[in-house]
Formats: structure tokens, C-alpha cells, sequence
């Protein structure tokens, strides 16, 4: 018997890690992929707004550092205790709260200083200032969707459901590049709508990311607020991760 567990333990890791590393593979292949035919059809100043996006998507990464992984840790080890998913909830809220101010505050800053990066960052010809900026605005936007999009990812990947996470990861981003190309190829080349499209289906997934946590991990209550015991032996490790990077 504990030699048929291991087995299946082993033969568990093997299939996790695989469909991580395909899924992974996927959405950076199709990324590289579809990217110089948003530049045949948006042109190279629109195409450079997208890689600003990219830019910025990377540097405010780093105020996730540590949040995430603690987050996968700590659910694992959660159901792994006797009464641990009871707590699960509990601890999905208390992350919520603590990225609230992160991505609110991150979505609002690149908002409020849109207007600034456009005309001191940025160097344009032929797209208009009050086009740069409302892009600009949108990418805001989108962090801060993004973000929270990343909190829900890292419960659902605790409680190790990768076959669903790596086919809704799948999905999303075959939306967001195929559906962002056929957008500028067929119906409109103004960066404009397509950031608005990014802003749709950011808010996409983040739904569907919430939705699926929420339902493996829901909160005792509505209004249940930070649970301190439950985070202060994980803020150490979250501490430490976020130095580190």
C-alpha cells in the first residue's frame, strides 16, 4: 500500500510538472509568436506602446514578489493539516485585503501620471498625445487587474489543480493574443481599442480566476477581514522572497 502511494505521489509530481511547463510553454510561444503581426498592423509607435506595457507589467511585478509564492505555500500546507481547509477561506481573504492597496494604488498612480509619461517618457509623431495618454491610463488598468488575476492563480495552484489552471491560462491568453490580432487585423488599428480590449479580457480573468477560488476556498462570511494569526508565521517567508528579488 505505501509503496502504490508513492508511486502515485510520483506519478502525481510528474503529471503537475509537465502541464506546468506545457502551459507556460504555450502562452510565452504565442506571445513571441503573434507579436510582429501587431506590429504590421498597428505600426511601430503603437507597437512600441505594447512593449512600454510589457515594460511596466515587469517592474511592477516586483511588488508581487513575495505575496504569490507565500500564497502557494501556505494553502499547500494549509490542506495538508487535519482542519486546514477550514482555514482556507480565511486566508484567501486576508491575501485579498493585502492586495487590494498594492493594485489599487498601482492602477491609480499610472493612471493619475498617464498624461506626464506620455509627453516626458514617451517620443511620437503621428500618434496624439490624448491618444498616448488614454493608453497609458489603460495599462494602469490593467496592472491592477492583473494583479489580483495572480493572487487567485496562486490559491488555485496551492490546492494543486494544475489541469484546470493550465487550461484556463490556456485559454486567456489565446484570447488575448488571437483575440487582439484579429481585433487590429479586422475591425480597428487605433491602440485605443486595442488596450480597451486588453481591459476586458483582464477583467476576464480575473473573474474567472476569482470565481474558482473562491468556490474551493470561500470565506467564512462576507465581511471576514484579515485573519493575524493566520498570516504572521507566512510574512517572514513573503518577506524574505521579496528581498531576494
Amino acid at each position: 500500500m505505501g509503496r502504490l502511494m508513492v508511486m502515485q505521489n510520483r506519478h502525481s509530481v510528474i503529471r503537475n510538472t509537465v502541464l506546468n511547463y506545457s502551459g507556460q510553454a504555450y502562452v510565452l510561444l504565442i506571445g513571441i509568436l503573434i507579436m510582429p503581426f501587431y506590429l504590421g498592423h498597428l505600426g511601430a509607435e503603437a507597437y512600441g506602446l505594447i512593449g512600454f506595457f510589457t515594460l511596466l507589467q515587469a517592474w511592477l511585478q516586483l511588488l508581487d514578489a513575495g505575496l504569490s509564492p507565500s500564497l502557494v505555500r501556505a494553502v499547500a500546507q494549509q490542506q495538508s493539516l487535519p482542519a486546514g481547509e477550514q482555514s482556507l477561506g480565511r486566508l484567501l481573504r486576508s491575501f485579498e485585503l493585502i492586495f487590494l492597496p498594492l493594485a489599487v494604488l498601482s492602477g491609480v498612480l499610472i493612471v493619475d501620471a498617464s498624461a506626464w509619461i506620455a509627453t516626458h517618457w514617451l517620443n511620437a509623431n503621428t500618434l496624439q498625445p490624448e491618444t498616448l495618454t488614454h493608453c497609458i491610463a489603460l495599462m494602469g488598468v490593467i496592472i491592477a487587474l492583473r494583479l489580483y488575476s495572480t493572487l487567485y492563480k496562486s490559491g488555485i495552484q496551492g490546492l494543486e489543480q494544475h489541469a484546470w489552471l493550465n487550461a484556463a491560462n490556456v485559454s486567456i491568453a489565446t484570447l488575448r493574443y488571437f483575440g487582439g490580432l484579429v481585433l487590429v487585423s479586422q475591425f480597428s488599428r487605433d491602440p485605443r481599442d486595442f488596450f480597451e480590449f486588453q481591459v476586458a479580457v483582464g477583467l476576464i480573468e480575473t473573474l474567472l480566476f476569482a470565481g474558482k477560488a473562491h468556490r474551493q476556498m470561500p470565506a467564512p462570511h462576507w465581511m471576514s477581514g484579515l485573519d493575524w494569526p493566520l498570516l504572521k508565521p507566512i510574512l517572514p517567508f513573503a518577506a524574505s522572497l521579496s528581498l531576494s528579488a
